[in-house]
């Protein structure tokens, strides 16, 4: 994919281009069209705009990204993601980090909207792309007065607040006192959902997930 996945949500497309039969050259747009994934939203002076037609089409889209994103095998994403929905659900962190941790064992250098992205940034639009494809709401790098959450993805029953940082750049420690100096889970205090905050430490080589710790912010 040379665009993020949010890009599709609110996209445009000129009416001469929706309107051919040349999936090949009509660029993603065309192509998430006429596969069904987009529908028409709106038209004004020549331009359509798309978007995803609801939220199963929109999941269904993350899911087939996924294996690309992580290079696995459609069966091993599967399995791994189901095993990580229930222990999000759940809230069972631990458990959760073993399948999070079968899924990003590699980092893929060959897309090239991936190479241009630094380390991190690509941590953060393959865990995103994989909690989303879950059916998760993500939101990604929300700003507060006090700093920028890299990650907040929310079930039913909990409200996570994710802090990624590199090996080489403090890791879980770092990533640690940053959720705690800056209060991140504040904003979520009058939510009835619990909320968990997960310090994550990633390989700075690409290597996947080390390892992710629970914060107690009262400590």
């Amino acid at each position: 994919m040379e665009m993020k996945m949010e890009y599709f949500d609110h996209c445009f497309i000129e009416r001469d281009t929706l309107e051919t039969s040349d999936v090949v050259n009509g660029g993603a747009e065309l192509f998430l069209y006429q596969s069904g994934y987009l529908t028409i939203k709106g038209y004004d002076d020549g331009v359509y705009i798309l978007g995803f037609p609801n939220f199963e089409v929109r999941k269904a889209l993350y899911r087939v990204v996924v294996p690309a994103l992580t290079m696995k095998s459609n069966s091993e994403v599967v399995s791994a993601q189901s095993f990580l929905r229930k222990m999000m659900q759940d809230g069972n962190t631990a458990e959760a980090k073993k399948a999070l941790k079968a899924l990003i064992t590699d980092v893929p250098y060959s897309n090239k909207k991936m190479a241009s992205m630094d380390m991190e940034e690509r941590y953060r639009l393959i865990m995103s792309t994989i909690f989303r494809a879950l059916g998760f709401r993500v939101e990604v790098e929300r700003m507060l007065a006090t700093g920028r959450i890299d990650m907040i993805v929310e079930v039913p029953s909990f409200i996570y607040v994710l802090e990624l940082k590199l090996s080489n750049n403090g890791g879980i420690s770092a990533a640690e006192s940053q959720i705690k100096e800056k209060s991140y889970t504040e904003p979520f205090k009058a939510d009835k959902r619990k909320v968990i905050a997960l310090a994550v430490e990633l390989d700075e080589k690409g290597k996947g997930l080390i390892d992710w710790k629970e914060v107690d912010e009262s400590l």
